[in-house]
């Protein structure tokens, strides 16, 4: 249980890392900040998003499960691959700063959903409060 543990802190930390790091580089791309375009703000994303995978990953290893065998993890999986698109499209396809903003804000949204998921262990996450 150690170690799960070690891996679930690693986990929790590591998200609440790349959503920063996404609130501040969209923040970043909105005041048109030159930072955006270092390449500590291109790399620093992808070692912290593989920290947070390989940390999930470790964890369905010790469960000795698999991902889509709850209906929970199948929704963070589901959202995180729209949390991506909708992130790309914010920070690197959006044509006008409106589409960039408005796909910051959707991800963000998308973000809130697949922490909620996580806290409730529920794929309704925060959507709970709604349907009720």
């Amino acid at each position: 249980m150690i170690l799960f543990d070690a891996l679930k802190t690693l986990h929790v930390l590591s998200a609440i890392a790349s959503i920063g790091g996404f609130i501040l580089r969209g923040y970043w791309m909105l005041t048109a900040n030159t930072l955006l375009a270092r390449r500590i703000a291109k790399t620093l994303p992808h070692i912290i998003d593989t920290i947070l995978l390989g940390s999930a990953v470790g964890m369905l290893l010790i469960w000795h499960s698999s991902p889509f065998s709850m209906s929970w993890l199948s929704a963070k999986i589901i959202a995180l691959l729209v949390y991506i698109g909708l992130g790309m499209v914010a920070l690197r396809f959006g044509q006008t700063r409106r589409v960039r903003t408005s796909f910051w804000l959707m991800a963000l949204v998308v973000a809130a959903y697949i922490v909620s998921v996580a806290l409730t262990k529920s794929a309704q996450g925060f959507f709970i409060v709604v349907i009720g």
